[in-house]
């Protein structure tokens, strides 16, 4: 499966250091205990990897049917694909978002949309989109997007972002 995994500014996760290409293997696999952890939502790699001192990859993970209390699988198997930092973080979460919702739950041309906790919304030109924790926020132009602690807020052309701690925000011209 397709997921995302947070590191430390090494390239470590619990110790162990990675490589980006390989694949690695463990005997067994329980999750937050042995195996290879991986988030399914992009954002999720926040709550355990802050993006002020975390670097990012995407990672195919090998997972068994255990899930923790967000998107975090566990698997015997996996391999560290590129690294893509908190943008490529912000993109995956918006592509995770298009793939789980339908176009009436996004808000159109100068619409808004809300999300609660590990919510995503996005708005189109002159929209707003607010998201709560771990959330992810996508504003057109001249938009405004907000997202809270662990969140990510994109807005486009003469539109405004902001993020809660540790999270990211990038607003365009």
């Amino acid at each position: 499966m397709k997921a995302y995994k947070g590191f430390d500014k090494d390239l470590k996760c619990r110790g162990h250091q990675y490589e980006i290409g390989k694949t690695y293997e463990e005997e067994s696999a329980d999750i937050c205990n042995t195996g290879y952890h991986a988030c399914e939502r992009p954002l999720d790699v926040f709550t355990y990897y802050p993006p002020a001192t975390s670097r990012y990859c995407d990672v195919e993970l090998d997972a068994n049917e255990q899930k923790s209390d967000d998107s975090k699988r566990v698997g015997k198997r996996i391999k560290i694909g590129a690294e893509i930092g908190i943008t490529g973080i912000v993109k995956a979460q918006i592509e995770y978002v298009k793939e789980q919702t339908t176009r009436e739950q996004t808000a159109g041309d100068s619409g808004a949309a809300t999300a609660g906790y590990r919510g995503a919304a996005t708005a189109g030109y002159r929209g707003a989109a607010t998201a709560g924790d771990s959330g992810a926020a996508t504003a057109g132009d001249s938009g405004a997007a907000t997202a809270g602690n662990y969140g990510a807020a994109t807005a486009g052309d003469y539109g405004a972002a902001t993020a809660g701690n540790y999270g990211a925000a990038t607003a365009g011209d």
